[in-house]
């Protein structure tokens, strides 16, 4: 009998301890994120060889310890970058740009699906299927890297040139 009595005194202790545990998790559930957000930024970043880059975007929120941009537009001279959105580390001033990329510049487009860019070194580079139009040129390919200054472009793999007659 004793043990009986004490079996349901464990069972009615056990089921206080889930209760607490349950209501616990249950007010954690009940917690709001707030998420801010900068609508129409504009950013100035310098680069080591003096570079200005000018990135605008429409929405900026921070996420860890990159700031995210929505459709950001990315100057640098006469050079021009435009993405879906641009993961940028405020530390080392690299970012990733993502869902789809164009680049333009003098006698020059660039699109591929996403890139990295290192606002400090003045480059750009993927790994992904990329079309380049240059002069007369169109090439197709996978794999890049853009130095903005002074400018060159080397591409990975080249898949086919076709030339403008």
């Amino acid at each position: 009998m004793v043990k009986g009595v004490l079996l349901i005194l464990l069972f009615v202790a056990l089921a206080f301890l889930f209760e607490v545990y349950v209501k616990k998790y249950k007010a954690i559930e009940n917690v709001k994120i707030v998420k801010s957000e900068v609508l129409e930024v504009l950013i100035s970043l310098y680069g080591n060889k003096g570079t200005e880059w000018i990135v605008k975007g429409e929405k900026l929120f921070y996420q860890l310890s990159n700031l995210v941009i929505k459709d950001p537009e990315i100057k640098s001279g006469s050079y021009r970058i435009l993405a879906g959105s641009l993961h940028l580390n405020k530390y080392s001033k690299k970012g990733i740009l993502e869902n789809g990329v164009e680049i333009f510049g003098p006698d020059l487009y660039l699109r591929t699906l996403n890139a990295y860019i290192d606002f400090e070194e003045n480059t750009a580079w993927g790994y992904q299927e990329l079309l380049l139009r240059r002069g007369g040129n169109l090439i197709k390919g996978k794999g890049f890297k853009i130095f903005f200054k002074p400018f060159k472009v080397i591409i990975d793999e080249v898949k086919s040139i076709h030339s403008a007659p």
